[in-house]
């Protein structure tokens, strides 16, 4: 087999009011390089963030995503991680995205790889722009997910925060109460309406006023104490904030051309954490035939 590089982006799921049905690709990625299989070498390296933490075998997320596919027999497989775990980042759906992306290109096989990799990731408005890139929109439509990618930028520009805690998905989805009133639940369907139209016509102004959620963030402050911090001091150049999936990363939103002034007063507020100003990624999880380590063995 010819060797290949799978890259796969980081997310930041929700947007603020877009609890699971938004999500955006960020430029930041992990690799996946599938190499042949040699006697001797190991099924799996890991190396990067969290290289301790993750399956050294056939048990890893990425190679559960590939046998869905095709085989592991022929293959090897070494990550570069370079997105963090648990901090609402994605990490667990880029590595679903690039398994699926390496398992359709070592098999051949065309399939729907949103619902195909749901089962492993769970998160359709991370896996989708994993898989997508850009801006996506998620909802069911019947008893399957469907996704589009709507824009390939956003009218603000993220910078995003990374504290040094994590925090569970499922324990802060936990936090979430089981209703709301319907008041409630009309101004959050507002809040959702205006995010997409936001996004839609490209405006800053309305995206800032889309910024308030009702449905995840104000039950997730425990966890994420972050988010109420900076929203309520938000450095000049910066037009809101919101959690990143569920945190405890945030993303500070700058506005266009502001993002390095807004990440350098955020360093010098020394919060213990990670300032990335990161783009947009306008594409999602894709496969390079060039570049690969082992590529010339």
């Amino acid at each position: 087999m010819q060797p290949f590089v799978v890259k796969a982006p980081a997310t930041s799921a929700n947007l603020g009011p877009g609890f699971d049905c938004a999500g955006a690709a960020l430029d930041l990625w992990n690799e996946l390089h599938v190499l042949p299989a040699e006697e001797g070498e190991p099924l799996v390296v890991v190396e990067g963030l969290g290289a301790d933490e993750v399956p050294h075998d056939e048990t890893h997320l990425a190679l559960r995503a590939f046998q869905q596919l095709t085989p592991l027999k022929g293959h090897r497989f070494h990550f570069v991680n370079r997105i963090p775990l648990e901090r609402g980042l994605g990490s667990s759906s880029a590595t679903v995205a690039a398994g699926l992306i390496a398992g359709q290109v070592a098999g051949g096989r065309p399939e729907d790889l949103l619902e195909l990799g749901l089962p492993l990731e769970g998160h359709a408005d991370n896996l989708a722009p994993a898989l997508l890139g850009g801006v996506c929109l998620i909802w069911r439509d019947g008893e399957r997910f469907a996704a589009q990618q709507i824009a390939t930028e956003l009218p603000l520009d993220p910078v995003v925060v990374i504290p040094q805690a994590r925090v569970s998905t499922q324990a802060s989805r936990a936090r979430l109460p089981e209703a709301l009133p319907h008041r409630e639940a009309a101004l959050a369907a507002a809040q959702a309406a205006l995010l997409g139209a936001a996004i839609a016509s490209g405006d800053p102004d309305l995206l800032a006023a889309a910024f308030q959620d009702r449905l995840h963030e104000p039950f997730r402050h425990a966890d994420a104490p972050l988010l109420a911090a900076l929203r309520s001091d938000l450095p000049p150049g910066a037009a809101g904030a919101t959690l990143s999936g569920s945190g405890p990363s945030v993303v500070v939103w700058a506005q266009k051309g502001r993002a390095d002034e807004v990440a350098d007063a955020l360093r010098e507020r020394r919060l213990d954490a990670d300032v990335l100003p990161i783009a947009i990624a306008s594409g999602g999880t894709h496969a390079d035939m060039k570049d690969t380590i082992g590529a010339a063995q």
